[in-house]
C-alpha cells in the first residue's frame, strides 16, 4: 500500500472517531448518558494526537518531493481537512461542558437536537467517499448540510429568543442557546472541509458558494453541468473583492468567465456592461449570466472570455512597440466613446473627496508619509489631510464643461489587447458613470507610471507612454475648446499619485508619489489662492518621469 493510500486510511479512521465521538455527545445530551463524558474527553484527546500524525505525514511527504503538483494539492488539502476535523471534536467536547449548566435533565427534549446530530453524521459520512472518489457533487452536498444547520439554528435561535421574556429558567435557555451555538459551528467545519476537497479536485481554492453560483450561471447559459470535468483556473488578480477565472466545462464548449463578488458592484457591473455593449458593441464581454444574490450579499456573473492579455503585462514584459500601440488604441477608443456620450452639462469629479475617501488605507501603509509636517527651510510642510482640506474648497470652483461616459478605473490592467487582430477591450466597469474625462486620464497616466520597473531603461519607456498617453488626452481637451483642463488634471493626478501608495511596496516610491501630490497641491494652492484665472494654471508634465531605482527623490522643478 502506498504512502498516500496510508493518509487516506487515516482519515477515515479519523473520521470514524469524530462520528463516535458525536454519537457519545448525543447520548451525554439527549440521553443523559453521564458515564460517556470521560470517554468523550479521551476520544477527543486521541483525536488530537491522530491530526498531529497525520499532519506529520503529510507535511514528509510535501518535504520529500517524491509528489507531483497534484499529490502536492491533496496532502495540503488533507493536512488542512484533519484540522478541522479536529475542531469538529472540539465544538463536541463543548457540549459536555455546557450540559453541566441545565437546571432540568429534560428541558432539551421540546428542541428536537437530534436533528442538528443526524445532520452532521450524514455530513461525516461523506467525507471519506468524497476523498476517495474525487466526487465534487460530494463535497457540494457537505454544503447543503451547513445549509441545513443554520435553517436549524434560525428556527430554534428565534424561539429561545421568544422564550426569553416568559421562560422560567433564563440559565437553561441561555444553555440551549450556547449548545446550538458549537452544533451550527460544526457545519461551518463540514462546509469548509467540502471546500477543502474542491480545492484538490480541481486546483482551485473556491467557496461552496462560488462553486453554486458557477454552477447555476453555467445552467443559465446552457453549459455543460458536469462538475467533475469542469476546469477553473483563477485570473486578474485585483482589489475588487471579486473571485475571477476562466471555466471551461465540456470538450467543444467555448470557455466563459466566471466573475463573483459583492452583489451591488455585479449589479452595477452589468448594467454598465449593457450599456456599453449598446454604445459600441464589442468593445465589452457579452454577459452570458447574472446569478442574484441568494441569501447573501454576493452575485455573479458569466461573461463571454476573451482570449487577450492586460495592456500591463505588454508594459512589464517589456514589449514596447506592442504595449505603445495598445496604449495609442485605448485612448483613441475612449476619446471616441467620450464624443459618442458628451453632454452639455458640466461636470464635477471632487478628486480631492475621492483622496480623502482612501486616505486612511494609504495611512495604514505608511503613516509616516502622509502625517508628515514641519518645515523645510522656509517651505512649510502640513500633513496631507490638513492639504486635502484647503485644495477641496479651491477644487469646487472648477468644473468640465461637459459631460461623458467615463470607464470609472480607466487603468493598465483593465485594457485587454490582442497584438494580432489590433482588437481592444474594456473590462471591469462597475465604476463606469458620467463624469469629467479627466478623471479617466489621470487613472491612466498613474497606472502607467506606477508600474513595479525600476531599470533606468524599462523607467524611460514607462515616461515616454505616460508623456504620449498625456500628449494625446491634451490635445482632445483643446479640440473641446475644455480651458481648465489642465487644472483639472492636476487634481486627478495627486489624487491618484496619494491613493496609488496603496498599491506601492517600495517605501521610496511611495514616498515619490507623495511629494509629486504634495507638490501640485501646493501649486493649485498657491494659483487659486491668489484669485487668479484657472484657465492660466499650468504644470510641467514632468511630474510623469519617475527616475530608476536609486535616484528616487525630491520635488519636480
Amino acid at each position: 500500500m502506498s504512502r498516500f493510500e496510508e493518509i487516506k486510511d487515516d482519515v477515515r479512521l479519523l473520521t470514524r472517531e469524530v462520528l463516535q465521538a458525536g454519537t457519545e455527545a448525543r447520548d451525554l445530551l439527549l440521553k443523559k448518558d453521564t458515564a460517556k463524558s470521560r470517554g468523550l474527553y479521551n476520544r477527543v484527546a486521541y483525536i488530537t494526537t491522530q491530526v498531529a500524525s497525520v499532519q506529520k505525514e503529510t507535511l514528509d511527504l510535501v518535504f520529500t518531493k517524491t509528489s507531483g503538483p497534484k499529490d502536492s494539492l491533496f496532502l495540503q488539502a488533507i493536512s488542512s481537512i484533519a484540522s478541522r476535523l479536529e475542531r469538529v471534536s472540539e465544538l463536541l467536547l463543548n457540549l459536555d461542558g455546557q450540559a453541566g449548566y441545565l437546571l432540568e435533565v429534560d428541558f432539551l427534549k421540546s428542541y428536537n437536537l437530534e436533528e442538528f446530530f443526524q445532520e452532521i453524521f450524514s455530513g461525516l459520512r461523506l467525507i471519506s467517499p468524497a476523498i476517495e472518489k474525487r466526487e465534487v457533487s460530494l463535497a457540494v452536498r457537505l454544503g447543503q448540510i451547513e445549509e441545513k444547520l443554520d435553517a436549524l439554528y434560525a428556527d430554534r435561535f428565534a424561539r429561545l429568543i421568544a422564550e426569553f421574556g416568559t421562560g422560567p429558567h433564563p440559565k437553561n435557555l441561555v444553555t440551549t442557546l450556547m449548545i446550538i451555538h458549537y452544533l451550527e459551528r460544526v457545519g461551518d467545519m463540514l462546509l469548509e472541509i467540502g471546500e477543502k476537497i474542491i480545492y484538490f479536485i480541481l486546483g482551485e481554492n473556491i467557496k461552496l458558494e462560488q462553486f453554486k453560483a458557477l454552477g447555476a450561471g453555467l445552467k443559465a447559459t446552457g453549459q455543460s453541468l458536469e462538475l467533475e470535468r469542469l476546469d477553473f483556473r483563477s485570473i486578474w488578480g485585483g482589489r475588487s473583492g471579486c473571485r475571477i477565472g476562466v471555466v471551461g466545462t465540456a470538450d467543444g464548449e467555448k470557455p466563459v468567465l466566471f466573475k463573483h463578488g459583492p452583489a451591488f458592484k455585479l449589479t452595477m457591473e452589468r448594467s454598465n456592461l449593457d450599456l456599453w455593449a449598446s454604445l459600441k458593441p464589442g468593445l465589452t464581454p457579452q454577459v452570458k449570466a447574472f446569478i442574484p444574490p441568494r441569501g447573501s450579499q454576493e452575485a455573479a456573473l458569466i461573461l463571454e472570455f476573451i482570449p487577450s492579455r492586460t495592456l500591463q503585462a505588454f508594459f512589464l514584459e517589456s514589449t514596447p512597440v506592442t504595449a505603445f500601440r495598445g496604449l495609442k488604441l485605448a485612448l483613441e477608443t475612449m476619446i471616441g466613446l467620450w464624443r459618442t456620450t458628451m453632454s452639455d452639462r458640466p461636470a464635477k469629479a471632487e478628486f480631492s473627496r475621492q483622496a480623502e475617501s482612501r486616505l486612511s488605507e494609504a495611512a495604514t501603509l505608511y503613516p509616516q508619509l502622509m502625517n508628515n509636517f514641519g518645515a523645510i527651510g522656509s517651505l512649510p510642510i502640513q500633513p496631507v489631510e490638513t492639504l486635502l482640506t484647503e485644495v477641496r474648497e479651491l477644487e469646487e470652483q472648477l468644473a468640465a464643461p461637459f459631460t461623458v461616459r467615463i470607464h470609472g478605473d480607466f487603468n493598465l490592467s483593465n485594457l485587454l489587447y490582442n497584438p494580432a487582430s489590433a482588437h481592444l477591450h474594456v473590462i471591469d466597469l462597475y465604476r463606469s458613470r458620467e463624469s469629467d474625462y479627466v478623471q479617466d486620464i489621470s487613472v491612466l497616466l498613474v497606472s502607467i507610471i506606477r508600474l513595479p520597473v525600476f531599470g533606468v531603461n524599462r523607467r524611460g519607456l514607462l515616461t515616454k507612454a505616460a508623456l504620449e498617453a498625456a500628449f494625446l488626452a491634451g490635445r482632445f481637451a483643446r479640440e473641446m475648446d475644455d480651458p481648465t483642463y489642465e487644472a483639472r488634471l492636476a487634481f486627478g493626478l495627486a489624487r491618484s499619485f496619494v491613493t496609488s501608495t496603496r498599491f506601492v511596496m517600495k517605501e521610496k516610491l511611495a514616498s515619490f508619489f507623495v511629494a509629486r501630490a504634495r507638490y501640485l497641491w501646493d501649486k493649485l494652492l498657491a494659483h487659486g489662492q491668489n484669485g487668479r484665472d484657472w484657465a492660466d494654471f499650468k504644470f510641467s508634465l514632468e511630474i510623469l518621469n519617475i527616475p530608476a531605482e536609486g535616484s528616487l527623490s525630491g520635488r519636480p522643478a
